[in-house]
């Protein structure tokens, strides 16, 4: 394997030759008032061009032009500056009040639709006409490399080791907790999601395949601004989503807020089989289901901030739901013989009410040394989760000529109460010829879980107690980091080191079962850039990730599909370590071409084994050894006509790790491919066209191959009345080909399943903005609306 990875990387080098233009110049700076406060979101243009750039939150830029050309600097109530470039490389402005101009600046380039930098790629959705209707779980479905299965659990090139965070904060949680988080976030409030593959050292180490970043759309004008949102869509069931939200933005304080209720409901339709063992007679379970979740999502956010001092901010949010979530599950199971004759069959319903609380608070203290973008900032952040799951599993037992012989009746409560405290301190300390990071971080997650199963009988219920239990877990980390930058020349050069100590503790009261955990690892992290010429850029990078079992994947509780099938924790489960290697080529800053390499020990997925009884499968997440995985991908956008965009994005993956047979390990190998077509149309009248295409083929899932699959979405959008009032409509997976196919490798069992949401979609959405100016704008913006 280290010798192909080798070749491969030198035909990667060797395939992309370097052209050099010594006109090309990369200019950067610092955008500041006249009372040397930086400004954000500063629009420069090259002149006489569609190009340019904006000042990040710190007020800095960097863009490549050439000698001789004109940089535009415009801000909305400040004077347009120009500046000639020369033979220089740093060039900082200062803008001053211009009380005739109060409109908005107007940027004339168009945002990419994807930008790679350092390991990431970042997908800019602010105003893709594809979110109608959408949830946050929905839009990363539609991300290159991203798939979330049909249990909602979120697989980043093929694994589950991915650590999603909301505005550059952890979550925290996995599984169905993380997505019930997600699908209670509307699509439309996303501004763009970054996929970092290779996170330096300023990240936690959790997440093997790497992070995703969500980053909500956010408003920066002062005075107020209130927004209605409207949205309709039907898929198996009619769905609605409404959301208000408002902002009130003063020089000193910043208040916001929003509500929003969302009924993202599904259906999913499959067909699964296997076959058991009973004496010496072998049979087979051919099974349907129909499985109906029904959600209606409550969220609310609260937040304010205050600059109490100059260059002292404090902010405080609050950001909490509740999800009334109800699930039916009609399964039927027929038992043939090996001659397909019917020997006895269920029928099932399996019903669960499951409300969801969530509630989150943060401090957040910012201090802004200087105007160079000098800063010290300090989180605490508190999370209560609860979830109260009952449910009931009737199971109607009949032989072969349709008598009924029995009823089985199961009742479940599996509460569930996960707490998680953080803290941290950062110093941003930009010098003139280097910059350094540095921090230091503690956080805390407490889980409980006290279920129950009941059986009834002779007209009660009566105590399981062998599938009755208690689990505790609580895992504690401590973290400091240090990374540092350097520009030499066209050269970046980002290094860090970022220091854990962990200790983890699952306790299953009953048997008084211990799985203790505590270790301390370094997580080194290096990233190379290097500016070739105006048209050719490379990027390295690698880091050092870690995979920590998630407490519901160590939670033996159990969660019966029916009386054949339930899925399972693992106590047992220990962490998976990586090493993640990233080389990026940028031709013209718009064609991508990205090598990458996944290193992984006790890689984690989903196994199926036989329960004690012969006749249920099990599935649970287990260690499976070492994976190799390798990626190579393109991203080519075109412009085939001035108002027609085409991007193509294709991945294609080399996977191999070792899975468990009868006879001994089986090491599977496998070649996929995935391949992304997004079309974007500007049409007179200020229409807004979006069709995306995305295939995958066949790849491996734990011991499941995948069968291929694809489908097609298609989004238009228009504005009136001066873009206040916008109107989007969407369908999803136009020809309702989306499914989830897959048969295991394992001659362990021999399980199979083909499952169909109701992929298909149609929505329409429409958003009214209302907003003005309270106050007059004065010179720059105030520093808490620089962290917003």
């Amino acid at each position: 394997m280290a010798s192909y990875i080798k070749t491969t990387l030198l035909y990667f080098l060797g395939f992309f030759p370097c052209f050099i233009f010594s006109q090309e110049l990369e200019i950067y700076g610092i955008v500041t008032d006249i009372e040397n406060q930086a400004l954000p979101g500063v629009t420069i243009s090259i002149k006489g061009t569609n190009q340019g750039t904006l000042t990040d939150l710190d007020g800095r830029y960097s863009i490549k032009t050439s000698a001789g050309s004109i940089l535009v600097f415009s801000y909305m109530g400040m004077t347009t500056e120009e500046k000639e470039v020369k033979d220089q490389t740093n060039l900082n402005i200062i803008l001053k009040e211009d009380s005739q101009s109060l409109d908005e600046v107007v940027v004339t380039f168009k945002v990419p639709l994807i930008e790679a930098d350092k390991g990431k790629l970042t997908f800019n959705l602010k105003n893709s006409a594809l979110t109608t209707g959408q949830t946050a779980l929905d839009m990363l479905k539609k991300l290159p490399g991203v798939s979330v299965n049909q249990n909602d659990n979120i697989l980043f090139r093929g694994a589950s080791g991915i650590n999603v965070m909301i505005d550059g904060k952890m979550t925290y949680l996995s599984g169905s907790q993380l997505s019930n988080l997600l699908k209670g976030m509307s699509a439309e409030d996303i501004n763009k999601i970054e996929l970092i593959t290779s996170p330096t050292a300023e990240f936690d180490a959790a997440g093997n395949s790497g992070i995703i970043n969500i980053i909500p759309i956010k408003k920066l004008k002062k005075g107020y601004a209130v927004d209605l949102r409207t949205t309709l869509s039907k898929g198996e069931y009619w769905m609605t989503n409404q959301n208000i939200s408002a902002s009130l933005r003063t020089k000193k304080i910043n208040l916001y807020g929003s509500l929003d209720y969302n009924t993202p409901h599904k259906f999913f339709q499959s067909k699964s089989g296997n076959s058991i063992n009973e004496g010496r007679n072998t049979f087979r379970l051919n099974r349907k289901n129909e499985k109906t979740y029904k959600i209606k999502y409550y969220t609310w956010r609260l937040g304010t901030d205050w600059q109490f001092l100059p260059k002292h901010n404090l902010g405080v949010s609050y950001h909490g739901y509740l999800d009334d979530f109800k699930s039916f599950n009609y399964s039927t199971v027929n038992k043939v013989d090996h001659s397909g004759e019917l020997q006895s069959y269920i029928l099932s319903d399996n019903n669960i009410i499951e409300p969801y609380h969530y509630d989150a608070i943060s401090i957040r203290y910012t201090f802004d040394i200087d105007s160079l973008g000098k800063k010290i900032t300090a989180d605490a952040n508190y999370t209560s989760y609860r979830n109260y799951s009952d449910g009931l599993l009737k199971t109607d037992n009949y032989d072969a000529n349709q008598n009924k012989q029995n009823t089985d009746i199961l009742k479940s409560h599996q509460p569930g109460f996960v707490e998680i405290i953080s803290a941290q301190a950062d110093a941003d300390l930009p010098f003139k010829e280097y910059s350094i990071k540095t921090g230091v971080k503690y956080a805390e997650v407490e889980n409980d879980n006290q279920y129950r199963f009941d059986s009834f009988q002779q007209g009660k219920y009566v105590k399981i107690k062998d599938l009755s239990n208690h689990f505790k877990y609580k895992e504690r980390i401590a973290a400091a980091y240090l990374l540092g930058s350097k520009k030499i020349n066209k050269t970046t050069i980002d290094a860090g080191l970022r220091l854990e100590y962990t200790r983890a503790e699952g306790y299953t009261v009953k048997e008084r079962i211990a799985n203790e955990w505590e270790y301390t690892k370094l997580f080194p992290s290096l990233s190379i850039g290097q500016i070739i010429n105006e048209d050719h850029k490379m990027d390295f990078s690698l880091s050092r990730r870690i995979n920590r079992p998630s407490y519901s994947d160590l939670n033996p509780v159990r969660w019966y599909n029916d009386q054949y099938f339930y899925f399972s924790g693992n106590p047992n489960l220990v962490p998976e370590l990586a090493w993640i290697y990233s080389l990026t080529y940028s031709l013209k800053n718009k064609y991508i071409f990205s090598a990458i390499y996944n290193q992984s020990l006790n890689f984690i997925n989903r196994r199926l084994s036989i329960d004690n009884n012969g006749t249920t499968i099990k599935s649970q997440s287990d260690n499976f050894g070492n994976r190799h995985r390798f990626d190579f991908t393109v991203s080519t956008p075109f412009k085939l006509y001035p108002f027609w965009d085409i991007l193509f994005f294709s991945d294609i993956s080399y996977t191999t790790y070792p899975i468990s047979e009868l006879s001994g390990e089986k090491k599977l190998s496998k070649w996929a491919a995935t391949l992304m077509l997004q079309q974007d149309i500007s049409l007179p009248n200020d229409y807004k066209i979006n069709l995306s295409a995305k295939w995958f083929s066949s790849e491996l899932l734990g011991i499941y191959s995948s069968q291929p699959a694809g489908y097609v979405d298609f989004g238009i959008k228009k504005s009136f009345f001066n873009k206040n009032l916008v109107a989007q409509f969407t369908i999803s997976d136009i020809f309702n080909t989306n499914r989830y196919q897959a048969y295991s490798l394992s001659d362990i069992i021999d399980y199979r399943y083909n499952d169909k949401p109701d992929s298909r979609r149609f929505g329409l959405t429409l958003l009214y903005h209302l907003g003005g100016n309270l106050v007059k704008e004065k010179s720059g913006k105030t520093d808490e609306q620089k962290r917003l």
